[in-house]
């Protein structure tokens, strides 16, 4: 029950921001405002789909790569609006730090990969990698804007708080508020509202 409650939360969340989205990409006739908008819908789109199933069928999805294609196609969305807000910084690949996003993400996706799907979470693994890369990039850039700092940090969040949702499921299937995994699913929700403002200071910059 709090699953699903939790799923409507954030799937009412999303439409609101798919919305906003819509209306500043058609108003402004803005690329970016426009990549946001399909990063939201894709997402909304698997929640929808995930939520079908716990109400009819009364359990999460057997065939989860209906919900899994439309949360890739949010990931890519979400860095396409990076490159498109922010350059990268041109040494980036000779210092150490951005690649300790890459490297957790492997890590973190064979540790995945021994408790369920192998092309799944590879998948995943490396779109988490290529987000916590660019992001950690543009954040220890000097070259980059301030106002251009604020997506790349909610992405790094973000993607961090998918990290502990995703571990907390592993070790904890009880369907109580003592589960650390709707904690971290109301924090991802609440996230979506924040990508906002950092979108509008991306695109102001």
């Amino acid at each position: 029950m709090i699953e699903v409650v939790e799923n409507a939360l954030q799937i009412a969340v999303l439409v609101i921001c798919s919305v906003i989205a819509v209306y500043k990409a058609v108003h402004y006739n803005s690329r970016t405002w426009a990549l946001a908008a399909f990063f939201f819908i894709s997402w909304v789109m698997g929640d929808i789909y995930w939520l079908v199933c716990l109400l009819f069928y009364d359990t999460t999805p057997q065939i989860s790569i209906v919900s899994d294609l439309s949360w890739y196609a949010s990931y890519m969305f979400l860095y396409l609006m990076l490159l498109r807000t922010s350059k990268p910084d041109p040494g980036s690949t000779k210092q150490a730090l951005p690649w300790l996003g890459p490297l957790f993400a492997a890590g973190m996706a064979v540790f995945f990969m021994l408790k369920g799907e192998i092309l799944n979470n590879l998948i995943y693994g490396s779109l988490m990698g290529l987000l916590l890369f660019s992001s950690i990039n543009r954040l220890i850039n000097r070259t980059t804007d301030r106002n251009q700092r604020f997506l790349p940090a909610m992405i790094l969040v973000f993607c961090l708080l998918e990290y502990g949702l995703w571990i907390s499921s592993c070790f904890w299937t009880s369907d109580t508020l003592a589960n650390p995994y709707y904690w971290f699913d109301v924090l991802l929700t609440v996230s979506f509202l924040f990508f906002l403002p950092a979108i509008r200071k991306a695109v102001s910059a």
